[in-house]
């Protein structure tokens, strides 16, 4: 059988005039900035890297290795000493002091009846008062949540019904833990409090402030809830009003109250040390990008923190102690994702802390843009391109569409090193945010439930049949791939659209929704037989079953 890679490598045609190419080695030098979390006294960042964590000095300057172990890390979190760090790796609980010295190993996750995915300890969150370390596991076979003593010698389950609980974050007096509580019965979630007591480790039974609608595509839940300095107000993201926007909730009861209110997604709201703002990503300034904006909660407008003269995605906002500075991630089409600063009050540029975009590579780096066009029944789908630097007019260029998962993911002007490898190679490269995709509100999210493989099967065909009508790409040289739900689309368009393309690679996409649903976590189950309109037994569609790898070339398909 002959491999996508190599298929497209012999009919692919140089736009010509490259003067800089990316190997695909290239695409594994950059080290971005993984997690990164700021020191309680605002002095020190710990961040991810090549597998390590490191520290940097919030100012700036130059990274030192704090660990050298196996296993990947993540879940950074600070003591409120800013004197050890708390993270998750192979599985379990770990701490690390931040001025050296050897890692302790605190929980023993061991695999759960459920995923094996999620039968970890992961996400630790080190208590405001310190001693206790909150961690979220499956060891039951589902989402439950745990803390551990600093010193490893005392766990507790923090939640004890059969229902998922995820997205929890202490209050700052330590004495409240705020998370997301799950079930088929109300699946996008419940927003509960519970009373810790950190003498003992135990908590009190859950209040609940808020019960979300159920998102009939399933794909929607509430995240993790932002406590306000005094601990007596949540900012979080509901999409009552049909797009991610920031409500406040009190913790003493009573209706949410809208804080952001537009056409737009609202996510990731922090509060500013003084407790008069929020700090935001939003998608205000374009679908395909995001910026931190700060809204105040005195009702005055929102304003975003900086601008950048080319688009991109910034993220996870910190503010610094003192509530001057709000830290902030990066990255763009040009730029790998790096750590910045910038003044709260917008009157400086912001500063880049890190550089991790290898100044080798940046000259072969291409700049995509965003383009429109009709679907089969005239909807507008977006996209991102990538166009062969030097393209010459007339010229048809091979094309490969590159499909995103979820489907509840979203195409943005990010760094995307597989794309600007296969524009350098002389590909058109599209990427098109088909019905079902993120970022542009919840009935665009959920216009294939109960239409898995059908207007988003013409949403991505339409994308390119677009590149071929407007003289870009040559019909005979078309080619698709992509992974997870991408991987079910590409199964979805070799069988729809049989003629259409010429290469296709189908990466780790359900292809049978039977078998996934008997062996995947019950959330996940729970989540399709939603979108699909129920069960395999209930509902024959939801069986997809195109069972083999396509390749598409003119004496017909191989397998």
């Amino acid at each position: 059988m002959r491999t996508f890679f190599a298929l497209m490598a012999a009919v692919a045609l140089a736009a010509g005039g490259d003067s800089h190419k990316l190997t695909l080695e290239d695409l594994l030098s950059a080290e971005p900035v993984g997690d990164a979390a700021l020191s309680p006294d605002g002095n020190t960042f710990a961040i991810v890297r090549s597998g390590q964590i490191a520290l940097l000095p919030s100012g700036g300057g130059w990274p030192v290795t704090l660990t050298s172990t196996p296993g990947a890390k993540s879940g950074l979190s600070w003591s409120p000493d800013s004197r050890t760090l708390a993270y998750a790796s192979q599985g379990s609980i770990w701490t690390v002091p931040a001025d050296g010295g050897s890692p302790k190993r605190l929980t023993h996750a061991y695999p759960g009846e459920g995923d094996p995915r999620q039968a970890s300890d992961r996400v630790p969150q080190w208590s405001p008062k310190g001693r206790w370390i909150l961690f979220q596991t499956g060891r039951r076979g589902h989402e439950d949540l745990m803390v551990v003593s600093d010193d490893g010698r005392t766990e507790y389950y923090l939640t004890q019904s059969e229902a998922d609980a995820g997205n929890a974050n202490w209050a700052p007096d330590g004495s409240h833990i705020s998370y997301t509580e799950r079930k088929p019965e109300y699946f996008s979630g419940k927003l509960e409090v519970v009373r810790f007591d950190p003498r003992t480790g135990q908590a009190d039974d859950p209040a609940t402030l808020y019960t979300s609608p159920t998102d009939r595509g399933g794909g929607w839940s509430i995240g993790q809830a932002s406590w306000s300095p005094d601990s007596r107000t949540l900012a979080v993201v509901l999409q009552d009003s049909g797009w991610n926007n920031v409500y406040l909730v009190s913790v003493s009861g009573g209706a949410p109250r809208p804080l952001t209110r537009g056409e737009y997604e609202d996510l990731d709201p922090v509060f500013a040390p003084n407790g008069k703002s929020l700090a935001v990503v939003s998608n205000r300034n374009g679908r395909e990008e995001a910026g931190v904006w700060v809204v105040p909660l005195d009702g005055s407008p929102a304003r975003e923190l900086t601008h950048f003269g080319a688009p991109g995605v910034d993220s996870s906002p910190e503010w610094s102690p003192d509530g001057n500075r709000i830290f902030f991630r990066r990255t763009s089409p040009l730029e790998s994702t790096d750590l910045l600063v910038a003044d709260a009050a917008g009157s400086a540029a912001p500063k880049y802390l890190t550089h991790t975009t290898p100044r080798n590579l940046e000259a072969a780096f291409r700049a995509p843009e965003k383009i429109q066009y009709p679907s089969k029944d005239g909807r507008q789908i977006a996209a991102i391109l990538y166009k062969p630097e030097n393209l010459k007019p007339g010229v048809l260029a091979p094309a490969v569409l590159w499909i995103h998962g979820g489907p509840e993911g979203e195409d943005v002007f990010r760094f995307d090193a597989w794309a600007q490898y296969l524009s350098g190679q002389g590909y058109l490269v599209l990427e098109p945010n088909y019905r079902g995709s993120t970022g542009y509100g919840e009935k665009f999210r959920n216009l294939n439930v109960e239409d898995s493989g059908g207007g988003e099967a013409d949403d991505v065909a339409a994308g390119a049949q677009y590149l071929v009508a407007q003289g870009l790409a040559d019909p005979k040289r078309l080619g698709i791939g992509g992974g997870s739900h991408g991987g079910t689309m590409v199964a979805y368009m070799v069988t729809k659209y049989p003629d259409l393309f010429q290469a296709a690679i189908e990466m780790y996409g359900v292809v049978d929704r039977a078998a996934f649903n008997e062996r995947t976590n019950r959330n996940s189950a729970v989540r399709w037989q939603m979108k699909m309109g129920g069960s395999p037994a209930e509902n024959r569609r939801s069986i997809a079953r195109p069972t083999f790898f396509w390749t598409s070339t003119k004496s017909g398909p191989h397998c």
